[in-house]
């Protein structure tokens, strides 16, 4: 550890919340771990072989030189691109044996001339836009892409896929919309030649909601890591979550009544306190936002963070407790009774606890433990 301030994972959480949603799916349905943007924060390589071990059987990113470090790191399970890559990328994505989405005339051809060099045959996953309208071939246009395709023989559609707009609320009449698209979908692109392997749509709302959308693969993200879709989806499966955000007190300073605390000295105290500083900040994913604004464990008591979050430090007022520099304190996590989660923190921010977890900075090391 080369600074003290970590992000704790419990590769044994990860393998247990896989095999607890994997329990949950219809029978035959693979699991595909998302573990795009570093596993969301907990360590993509990691992550990626626990999730493997514990029945996964795809692994999920966006980035091809995220694809490109799991397989210099010895990782050999297919691996689907969820965006297109970039044209430029196309020989990559073949040399590396990643599995790109397709969705533009572009990368449909930049992969088919990259097969052609290669003198192989690609799987692409095709992707169709079924109301989310961010990225995949409009439902007006599917005929147009089974033309494109026709034309790269070196290019086979393992799958046609869709994603779904809703991602936390699985009983939104929208989620049948899309399923009536897809399967609409997919009967049209089989009339023009397009017949896939693999059919997916599902994400985690939907591999615990939704068994009409689990089909032949499921791609589940923040699952994964035990963190549930929506608060209102907490419990249907008995998930753990695997990071803790943890540091160790670096000063200790008892401040009179009256003075203030970090920049701008908008924290004063009434009266006389114990004020610890604690070795992270907003450049760590400890955001401003979370100035005054949340809590900290310390000897399994909870206190608050006061004062304005710094770029590497901020500080919490004890009180009058007995606390010294090296002590151990949870940000996300539990300590004894006392447990912050990272949709508490979400709940305060008015976000989403993937957010949380993904901005927490990658010069926080990463402390597996099994």
């Amino acid at each position: 550890m080369t600074r003290p301030a970590w992000v704790e994972v419990d590769l044994g959480a990860v393998r247990q919340n896989v095999h607890a949603v994997k329990d949950h799916l219809t029978p035959g349905t693979g699991y595909l771990a998302v573990v795009k943007a570093n596993a969301y924060g907990h360590g993509d390589v990691e992550v990626s072989k626990a999730a493997l071990a514990a029945g996964a059987s795809w692994l999920g990113v966006i980035l091809v030189d995220e694809g490109i470090r799991l397989r210099d790191e010895g990782i050999d399970a297919p691996i689907l691109l969820l965006h297109e890559p970039p044209p430029d990328r196309a020989d990559d994505v073949v040399s590396y044996g990643l599995t790109p989405s397709v969705y533009t005339e572009p990368g449909i051809a930049s992969l088919g001339d990259a097969a052609e060099r290669a003198s192989s045959t690609l799987a692409v996953h095709l992707k169709v836009d079924t109301g989310l309208n961010r990225l995949g071939v409009p439902m007006d246009r599917l005929e147009e892409a089974a033309g494109l395709l026709a034309k790269e023989p070196r290019l086979e559609v393992q799958s046609v896929f869709s994603h779904f707009a809703f991602a936390d609320d699985p009983g939104n009449r929208f989620v049948d919309t899309q399923l009536e698209r897809y399967a609409d979908a997919l009967d049209r692109l089989a009339a023009a030649g397009i017949t896939s392997a693999l059919k997916h749509i599902g994400n985690s709302a939907a591999a615990l909601t939704r068994p009409d959308a689990h089909f032949d693969l499921v791609r589940v993200g923040i699952a994964t890591y035990g963190l549930a879709p929506s608060p209102a989806l907490d419990g249907i499966v008995p998930l753990r979550p695997a990071l803790s955000l943890k540091c160790k007190i670096a000063r200790v300073a008892r401040v009179e009544a009256g003075e203030g605390v970090s920049y701008g000295l908008r924290y004063r105290l009434s009266r006389p306190g114990t004020i610890v500083s604690l070795p992270l900040g907003y450049a760590d994913g400890w955001i401003r936002a979370l100035g005054g604004n949340a809590d900290v464990l310390i000897g399994g008591s909870r206190y608050p963070a006061v004062g304005t979050v710094c770029m590497d430090s901020f500080m919490a007022d004890v009180g009058d407790s007995s606390v010294e520099v090296g002590d151990e304190a949870v940000l996300i996590g539990t300590q004894g009774s006392e447990r912050i989660g990272a949709e508490d923190l979400a709940a305060r921010l008015n976000t989403i606890n993937y957010e949380v977890v993904t901005m927490l900075a990658r010069r926080l090391d990463r402390v597996f433990v099994d």
